[in-house]
């Protein structure tokens, strides 16, 4: 789990949810954002300060991938196995999808300058991912995943742009649409965000879509909206989460939605939306912010604010419950 310690810093911390025992995984040194979890389970990656690390169990300090070309703002890390992950990046000023090993080869796997390539989603050998032209047009797209392998960065870049285009499953025209995920080759999540977002406004208002195949034709559906307090994204050191949006996404497991909502009282509460059903839930209640709610074996975990009865090492606090 992360604990937010100051508005520009991170700390990683493993708790045995048995005996109570937590630890720190880093030195407070790293800032470790997007932490994400090797598929052998042998350690785990982390975004520091826009530099990608691999911490694995075995060692004492994390391993820096040093990208042999020029990419930047990546954030989100996929991993296709052990050794090879792919994620969005922007080069040129443009957003594109890569691979990315261990040795730092960057392969462009979607690149075309003129439009951006986000939020990608592979499944099997297909990648879908959100499109975004220069003129604030999304499309929720899939094409197959292939990349570009060549000695040469130029040479890679070149090749990548004379791929074919991918595939419009739906055209979202105007309306801004992120944070894309996949739970099969037939069926996904979306959120949606207004137009124009302003420091003034004291929450921000989303949507949650599910993209889905319907009589052999995708289809987006509106499941349910929720907001935000603004304060928490745009405003000053004080309030603002290190990662945005990140610990506040929506999360699917199996046919339940969690997700987080400020629009009854101004804090957020965690709610539970069951799809089958189509009914929310809503688990907490009170005057301070909860979220990062994580499925687990028994019941469900989350965190929120500062404060609390469960003590970490150096006297750090953390709210974390218990739902079943």
């Amino acid at each position: 789990m992360t604990y937010q310690k100051t508005a520009t810093h991170l700390e990683l911390w493993e708790w045995y949810y048995v005996t109570g025992y937590a630890n720190q995984l880093l030195l407070s040194r790293y800032s470790p954002a997007g932490f994400t979890l090797l598929p052998d389970e042998s350690g785990f990656s982390f975004i520091d300060n826009g530099l990608l690390k691999i911490k694995q169990f075995i060692k004492r300090s994390p391993r820096t991938i040093a990208f042999d070309a020029p990419i930047y703002q990546v954030e989100l890390v996929h991993w296709i196995d052990s050794t090879t992950c792919y994620v969005a990046g922007r080069y040129n000023d443009y957003s594109g999808i890569f691979q990315i090993d261990w040795d730092g080869i960057v392969q462009p796997v979607i690149y075309h300058e003129g439009r951006d390539a986000l939020y990608p989603q592979k499944i099997d050998d297909l990648l879908y991912y959100i499109e975004r032209t220069e003129d604030a047009h999304y499309r929720f797209v899939c094409t197959h995943y292939q990349t570009a392998s060549h000695e040469e960065w130029s040479e890679r870049i070149t090749a990548c742009q004379t791929h074919k285009r991918g595939e419009t499953l739906i055209d979202f025209q105007s309306q801004p649409i992120a944070f894309l995920y996949m739970s099969s080759r037939q069926e996904g999540i979306a959120v949606g965000y207004p137009l124009a977002i302003s420091k003034k406004d004291k929450a921000i208002p989303f949507k949650l879509y599910r993209l889905f195949i319907e009589d052999k034709k995708w289809t987006a559906k509106e499941l349910f909206s929720f907001s935000i307090p603004t304060e928490l994204l745009l405003a000053g050191p004080h309030q603002r989460l290190y990662e945005s949006l990140l610990p506040l996404l929506p999360k699917v497991c199996q046919n339940h939605i969690y997700f987080v909502d400020s629009s009854a009282s101004g804090f957020l509460a965690l709610y539970q939306f069951d799809q089958s059903m189509g009914n929310v839930t809503q688990w907490t209640k009170g005057a301070q912010h909860y979220f990062g709610v994580c499925p687990f074996e028994g019941g469900n975990f989350y965190g929120g604010q500062m404060g609390g009865d469960i003590e970490l090492l150096e006297g750090v606090q953390l709210m974390l419950g218990r739902y079943q």
